[in-house]
Order: C-alpha cells, then sequence, then structure tokens
C-alpha cells in the first residue's frame, strides 16, 4: 500500500473530484422514460398481441407511434429551448412519461393507446436532451467525471429494464395476456418511486447563464457532425428493432418466460454497467471513434442469435447491453467536445431528432419484414443499420477540442 507524500496527494485528488451521485440521480429519469416507457414495451407485446390479436405490423406500430411522439418531442425541445430552461422542460417530459406509463392501459383500443404512446415519446425526448444536457453543466468542470457521468446517465435506462421485467414478466405469466393493462399500472407505479429524486435533483442544477438566453450564434457546424448524426439516426433504427423483438423472437423459439426474464435482466444489467466500462474511452476518445465502436459491439450483439443458437441470447443481451447506450452517451462527449455550453442544449435536441427519425422508421419497417419472411428478417435489418452507425463517422469525423 502506498504512504507518504504522494499516497496523500492522490487522495486529495480523488476527494476533491465531485461525486457521481448526481449523475445516478439523473439517471433514473432515464430509467423511467426509457426502461419502461419505451423498452418495457417489448415485454408486453406477445401478451397485447396475443389479446387485441393483432399483427406483427400492428405492433410495431406502437412502439413507431411512440417514436413518432419522440419525432415531436425532439423538434419541439430544438424550438423550446430559445425559451425554455433545460430543468423545467426535464421536469415536465419526466412527468408526462409518468402519466401515459400510467394511462396506456385505460382501453385497447388503438388510437387511445397510439396517442399514449406517442405523448410518452414527446416526454421521453424532453427527458433524454435536458437530462444529459444537466448532466454536461454539472460536471462542465470535470472534465475526468464527465465521460463516466455521462455514460452513468444513459446507462439508467438498464434500471428500468431489469425493473420492467421482474414487475411485468411474473405478472403476465401468472395471470395471462388479458392482464395487460395491469401491467402499465405496475409499470406507472414503479416510474413514480424511480421519479422522486430525479425531478428534485433537477431544480438543483445550476444551469450556465448562456444556455438559459436564446441562442443566437447561428446554425450548428453540420459539416463536421453531419456524418455523426447519420450515424445517430441508423445506430436509432437498428437498435429499436432490436429491443422491440428480441422478447418476441425468444418467445417463438419456444423458451419460457422464466428465461425470458433472465436474458431481459442481463441486457438491463450490462446497460447499467456500460457507462463503468467505457468510461476511460468516453473520457478521452473522440466522440465520433467511440460512436464507431460501441456501435461495431452492438453489432455484434444483434448478429448473436442469428448465428447461434437460442442459447446465444444471453451472450448477446450481454454484448449489446454493455454497448448500445454508449451510442447516445459518446454524441454527448461529441457535442461537448465541439460546442460551446450555450449551444449544447439545441444541439443535443437536434441529435435527438436524427434519433428519434431513425427509431419510428425501424419498429414498422421490421414489423412488416416479419410478417413477411419471420423475426430472423427484423434482426437482420437491425445488422444492417449497425454496420451503417458503424462505418459513417469515419466519413467526415468531426475535429476535437475542447468547449
Amino acid at each position: 500500500m502506498y504512504s507518504g507524500p504522494h499516497a496523500t496527494a492522490l487522495a486529495s485528488a480523488r476527494s476533491a473530484l465531485p461525486s457521481l451521485w448526481p449523475a445516478f440521480a439523473l439517471c433514473l429519469s432515464m430509467a423511467v422514460a426509457n426502461g419502461l416507457g419505451r423498452f418495457a414495451y417489448a415485454l408486453l407485446l406477445p401478451a397485447m398481441r396475443e389479446d387485441l390479436l393483432w399483427n406483427y405490423a400492428q405492433a410495431g406500430w406502437l412502439n413507431t407511434a411512440n417514436a413518432l411522439g419522440y419525432v415531436l418531442g425532439a423538434a419541439s425541445a430544438y424550438a423550446l429551448l430559445h425559451r425554455v430552461s433545460a430543468r423545467r422542460l426535464f421536469q415536465v417530459g419526466l412527468g408526462l412519461c409518468l402519466f401515459t406509463l400510467a394511462a396506456t392501459g385505460a382501453s385497447g383500443a388503438l388510437p387511445w393507446l397510439s396517442s399514449q404512446r406517442a405523448l410518452n415519446g414527446i416526454g421521453a425526448a424532453w427527458v433524454s436532451a435536458c437530462g444529459s444536457t444537466l448532466v454536461l453543466l454539472h460536471y462542465r468542470h470535470a472534465p475526468t467525471r464527465r465521460g463516466a457521468a455521462t455514460g452513468l446517465f444513459f446507462g439508467g435506462a438498464g434500471i428500468g429494464i431489469v425493473a420492467a421485467g421482474l414487475a411485468v414478466a411474473p405478472l403476465l405469466a401468472l395471470r395471462g395476456p388479458s392482464a395487460w393493462p395491469q401491467a402499465w399500472m405496475a409499470l406507472g407505479a414503479v416510474g413514480l418511486l424511480a421519479s422522486l429524486w430525479p425531478l428534485r435533483l433537477a431544480g438543483q442544477v445550476q444551469e450556465a447563464a448562456a444556455t438559459a438566453e436564446a441562442d443566437r450564434s447561428g446554425p450548428l457546424p453540420l459539416r463536421h457532425l453531419g456524418a455523426c448524426l447519420a450515424a445517430y439516426f441508423c445506430w436509432a433504427g437498428g437498435y429499436i428493432i432490436y429491443l422491440t423483438f428480441i422478447f418476441a423472437w425468444l418467445r417463438e423459439h419456444g423458451l419460457s418466460w422464466q428465461s425470458g426474464v433472465a436474458v431481459w435482466s442481463v441486457l438491463g444489467i450490462a446497460i447499467l454497467g456500460s457507462g463503468l466500462l467505457w468510461r476511460r474511452a468516453l473520457a478521452h476518445w473522440p466522440g465520433a471513434y467511440t460512436l464507431s465502436v460501441c456501435c461495431a459491439i452492438s453489432l455484434l450483439g444483434t448478429l448473436a442469435p442469428l448465428l447461434g443458437s437460442t442459447s446465444s441470447l444471453f451472450i448477446s443481451a450481454a454484448v449489446f447491453g454493455s454497448s448500445v447506450f454508449i451510442a447516445a452517451a459518446a454524441i454527448a462527449v461529441l457535442v461537448r467536445q465541439n460546442l460551446p455550453a450555450a449551444r449544447i442544449g439545441r444541439a443535443m435536441a437536434l441529435f435527438n431528432l436524427a434519433f428519434a427519425a431513425g427509431q419510428a422508421i425501424g419498429p414498422v419497417a421490421a414489423g412488416a419484414i416479419a410478417d413477411r419472411i419471420g423475426l430472423d428478417g427484423a434482426l437482420w435489418l437491425s445488422a444492417a443499420l449497425h454496420l451503417a452507425a458503424v462505418l459513417l463517422p469515419w466519413t467526415a469525423r468531426a475535429p476535437r477540442h475542447a468547449a
């Protein structure tokens, strides 16, 4: 064990680092917005499809409705952040996510379900864009912590995924497909508990004065960032296909609901821990490079069930989960490396818009393919989109400089 002045200096430096607890608190908002609001639908999809007599295209449409809401939320965030603070929009978005989680199960009518999924998407877009902005602002003077904090924030979806698996799968297994409305209510209750801390903390984050004012500094530098914008679009379409249909693929191949919960839990735990695994890359690599590498690893996770046996689903979930949300964290790092603080909020909203568009197209296109040639075809589409996301950042990488 080290001792003496060097050890004392090292201990002092470590103690001076800001705590990661604020990032953890804010990551709970991603557990609600993404883990419960978006990805838990994969667990309910087989039950709702059976009880409501849907085909795969109809089932995929509900995630597309959610994604279209996300498009609207991302576009409105881009406009609203001229006038509204990021923390206020974050709080409203999280409240909207909570309301729609509980309200989704009130009716089985497709128009009602579509409207609730769309409203949930609007709230999730506000939470993602503004929450990531709050994290970047909170750690703006701590570059050595910024990567870990950003990865932890986006990895919060893993908490929601695990919580959804434990709450929803046993309920549907015991009470049958007709219990899907109660499953949505359960998700709402879990979401309420998870939202208390981030809602409180968001009001305490001090935003830079420049971010509260309208951004009048001209258009964003898309000549440098455009390739990553396109990659983010492709990644969004690819990852949401996997998370929408992987549970249905598992059920179609005869695995039990207990195995499904286990796979789902592995996925959630891997997502939650991904920020720590990638903390060095997020702290030191250029954002474009991190984006490409993490998409390559997600691609391997997508291919695992297609090229192996059903037992490879556990490997797939671990590999996919350990990398998939690092793409969003890499975008946040890219923005922070290339733009001043006053422009972070709107830039994140713009990237969220590209993400939302890709995620809107993915599920309905994959559902149509699944109806024609089976769920393997949907996963192959996911793999192709991941491959595009791997290659695009290398065509025009953004120059790295500190903001």
